[in-house]
């Protein structure tokens, strides 16, 4: 059922909008997005983030988010690839248009493609770098949509992948900042709690 409403979702009149994103726009931009879709920058945003909120922030608060921020990853990616894409069940675009018709300029298995978990998990660090500071805020903001708008240029998803990919990383970004604040909260208490009395 949910796999004939997503197709339906697609096929109904996304492809004009996926092959406007997906249109050639000179080598430079063909590489910039190859850059922003792959794996290793992935990882090098994360890595540099973190860096980014432990200098932010001081105090507690900068060890709660730098966990809420290898957890909201966790769980968008996670979750993701284990539960959303096989309930969804929507095919790339790269497997499902016919050859000739569009550009696939990166590798991406014929898995699941709702959501988008580079669109998630980017929005997912974003909403945690907001708790940081406007400024990295935005910042992580901005390059989480060249991300998203990076995997359908690309050819590897649909524009409703990257939004509700999007939607799902800004709902773990939030459970993992509430997660950490009310772990450590309890952490704090159960340090100030005196001792139990001596029999």
């Amino acid at each position: 059922m949910l796999a004939a409403i997503t197709h339906d979702l697609h096929t109904a009149g996304e492809a004009w909008l996926f092959r406007a994103l997906n249109a050639d726009g000179g080598p430079i931009l063909d590489g910039l997005m190859v850059v922003l879709s792959s794996k290793p920058f992935g990882a090098a945003w994360a890595i540099l983030l973190a860096v980014l909120i432990a200098r932010a922030v001081r105090g507690p608060a900068r060890l709660r988010l730098v966990a809420a921020l290898g957890a909201a990853i966790a769980m968008s990616d996670g979750l993701g690839s284990q539960l959303l894409r096989p309930l969804l069940a929507r095919r790339r675009p790269c497997y499902a248009l016919p050859p000739g018709t569009f550009r696939w300029l990166a590798p991406a298995a014929d898995v699941g493609s709702l959501p988008s978990l580079h669109a998630a998990n980017f929005f997912a660090m974003a909403t945690v770098a907001a708790a940081a500071g406007p400024r990295l805020g935005l910042a992580a903001l901005g390059v989480a949509v060249l991300v998203a708008l990076s995997r359908v240029y690309v050819g590897v998803h649909w524009p409703t992948d990257v939004l509700a990919g999007a939607a799902w990383g800004v709902v773990c970004g939030m459970v993992a900042r509430l997660l950490a604040t009310r772990l450590w909260a309890a952490r704090q208490r159960r340090r100030a709690a005196p001792p139990p009395p001596v029999p």
